[in-house]
């Protein structure tokens, strides 16, 4: 594939992505027929479907600032496909007459600027989301970077923590069978299973759904081939793990293990003979990790909301909705988790590998002496 093949996938999914909702004189909610709006869609996703397969391809590249845009890339677009079904939902519920179900709620979806902005823009990711050491810092002493690593991975903990509480959150009211059923599923079979389900669907309502499941093809990309593997496994036991826990924190505490990373730390710094100007340096590399990590989920969170959206729409509360919704909302669940298990440095997870967490950041720094 040549870089002139991707730009041509880009700009045409962003053509149909733009054109998509155009407004007209007749139908839904002013989108138009509702059989020419499920034709664009269909037009869409097969631009979609063709731009997640290239974008993926760049999750290998040699550059690790390219790995990390081509994962931006993808929950861009996977952001932009549930905005979409949020979209193709209001004009089903349009189409039959049903207020939604919401006050202030509008029928037309949220706009698609800012992530074609990011879809459109070179792979490389900006460097606020990468990792590294920046100018010259201040000195420390050994206690100051152990206790400044051990402050950092509590606050990425509490990161991810924050997610997975939203995530469950979301998950709350669909139904319980269908979940468990989602979880257990995390495979290409999701698209032929709501397929199924839905065979009495409107044509809208179906559209919105393949728009779920592209989501959710945009989210296993970005994991990869052995997260993802690793995520068929874990899915349900970790999605019992954090609905039983006592707290959310103390059961990500157990997956991480982040004490025995802490541990890990605290002795590789006691053992170094490292100057004070190098252990300033490597105190900014470790405070830097929570400013890349907050920049790499933006993203994910707002796809969090465009999900909250899907669930007030009253077209929703249809088996095939539901469990693409649980689908997506586990993905992403798992996403952040494995995000997570790159920044503490998880010593039993598979990691994503995209930027060096806090232990690889002491070790990196500490080698310099």
């Amino acid at each position: 594939m040549t870089d002139n093949d991707y730009q041509a996938a880009v700009a045409a999914f962003a053509a149909e992505l733009r054109g998509l909702f155009a407004p007209t004189e007749a139908g839904p909610a002013g989108f138009g027929p509702a059989e020419d709006l499920a034709d664009r869609a269909d037009r869409l996703a097969a631009h979609a479907s063709a731009l997640t397969d290239q974008t993926a391809a760049f999750l290998a590249d040699q550059d690790p600032a390219v790995r990390l845009g081509a994962e931006q890339h993808l929950l861009a677009q996977a952001t932009a496909s549930v905005r979409v079904a949020d979209g193709l939902l209001a004009a089903a519920a349009a189409e039959e007459g049903q207020a939604p179900a919401m006050a202030g709620f509008a029928a037309e979806p949220a706009g698609f600027d800012d992530l074609l902005a990011i879809i459109e823009s070179p792979m490389a990711a900006p460097a606020a989301m990468q990792a590294g050491f920046g100018p010259a810092a201040a000195d420390a002493t050994p206690a100051q970077l152990i206790d400044t690593s051990s402050q950092t991975i509590d606050t990425l903990l509490g990161g991810v923590t924050g997610f997975a509480q939203d995530t469950l959150a979301g998950l709350l009211g669909l139904d319980t069978a269908l979940i468990r059923q989602a979880a257990q599923m995390i495979s290409a079979d999701l698209g032929d299973l709501v397929a199924r389900l839905g065979a009495e669907a409107s044509r809208l309502v179906s559209k919105a759904v393949s728009f779920l499941v592209r989501a959710y093809d945009s989210l296993l990309a970005a994991l990869g081939q052995e997260a993802t593997s690793e995520l068929r496994q874990q899915a349900a036991k970790w999605l019992q793990q954090l609905q039983e826990g006592d707290t959310l924190t103390g059961a990500l505490k157990a997956i991480f293990r982040t004490d025995a990373t802490q541990q890990k730390i605290e002795a590789l710094v006691e053992a170094s003979s490292a100057s004070a100007p190098v252990l300033g340096q490597t105190q900014a590399a470790v405070l830097a990790l929570d400013g890349s990590f907050q920049a790499r989920t933006k993203l994910a969170n707002q796809l969090l909301a465009g999900l909250g959206v899907l669930k007030r729409i009253p077209a929703t509360r249809i088996p095939m909705v539901e469990l693409a919704s649980a689908a997506v909302y586990i993905s992403l669940l798992g996403f952040i988790v494995y995000l997570g298990a790159d920044y503490v440095d998880a010593p039993n997870l598979e990691r994503l590998g995209r930027i060096s967490g806090v232990l690889h950041t002491v070790e990196t720094g500490l080698a310099t002496a």
